[in-house]
């Protein structure tokens, strides 16, 4: 009986045992669990931050991509363009290729051509070779005829020379001729039609340029244009008043020097008058 206490407490010491372990276990595997979830926690984490990480290295290198994408575009379409330039050169060589083909088919006709024509030229020179020996041959004869033909030639020569000198005179004659006939016709008309003379009993009045009462001599602004001759007399008289007598001695075109009669009238009052009358005597 007294056992039975004992082992009761035995018992019970051993349930506490167990129970004590049983906590500590399961505190153990708690804070097991709880270190293990942390680290769970913890990896979580680090994936979550190498998610976001992985995914903005997968946004930048889609955006490389995307830019590399953009590049290789761009280079398409340059080389796209270059390539339609470099058929389009292509074509253009392909057409000058073809003109200068063209060409040269001509050429080579136009070659041909002149291969021809050369040999009639050959045989053409062939031709003028003989027709040269020929005229080798004629030259002597030739030079003989030329000789003759400059003699004549020198005669004709000669001869119109002389021609010329007949007709040279021939002209010169002729023109002082009609000079002096249009001379003579002009002059006869403004006699005609002027009448470059006085009749007797006709007076003009002018005025007297120079005088000179001691020399007797009276300067007239008239001549042969007026009809004024040698030894012509004149009456000169001045408002109706006879003055004295001139006689000409003296005659230019538009000039004269008049000689004042002596012992007739009185000369000193032509310096009264400035204005004259001349009565032809």
């Amino acid at each position: 009986m007294a056992k039975i206490p004992y082992i009761l407490n035995s018992l019970s010491l051993f349930v506490c045992l167990v129970s004590c372990w049983k906590i500590f276990s399961i505190q153990s595997e708690n804070q097991a669990l709880k270190n293990e979830l942390f680290k769970i926690n913890l990896q979580v984490k680090e994936s979550t931050i190498a998610v976001d990480e992985a995914r903005k290295g997968q946004a930048d290198k889609l955006a490389r991509e995307k830019r590399k994408n953009n590049e290789l575009e761009e280079e398409g379409e340059a080389s796209k363009s270059e390539l339609d330039d470099l058929s389009r050169k292509r074509d253009q060589l392909k057409v000058e290729i073809e003109n200068r083909e063209t060409e040269a088919k001509e050429l080579a006709a136009g070659v041909q051509k002149v291969k021809v024509e050369l040999a009639g030229v050959d045989r053409e020179i062939e031709s003028s070779r003989g027709n040269a020996r020929n005229l080798s041959l004629k030259v002597p004869a030739l030079q003989a005829e030329i000789v003759s033909l400059e003699d004549r030639i020198s005669q004709e020569e000669q001869r119109k020379q002389v021609l010329d000198d007949k007709i040279a005179s021939y002209d010169t004659e002729t023109k002082i001729l009609k000079k002096h006939y249009d001379l003579t016709i002009s002059a006869l008309q403004k006699d005609f039609y002027e009448r470059p003379w006085l009749e007797r009993g006709e007076s003009l009045t002018i005025s007297y340029s120079s005088l000179d009462l001691n020399a007797g001599i009276l300067m007239l602004p008239i001549g042969k244009d007026h009809g004024l001759e040698q030894n012509m007399m004149f009456s000169v008289r001045a408002e109706g008043v006879r003055i004295c007598q001139v006689s000409i001695k003296e005659v230019a075109f538009d000039h004269c020097v008049a000689m004042i009669v002596p012992l007739y009238g009185n000369p000193t009052k032509l310096k009264e008058f400035k204005q004259l009358d001349l009565i032809y005597l």
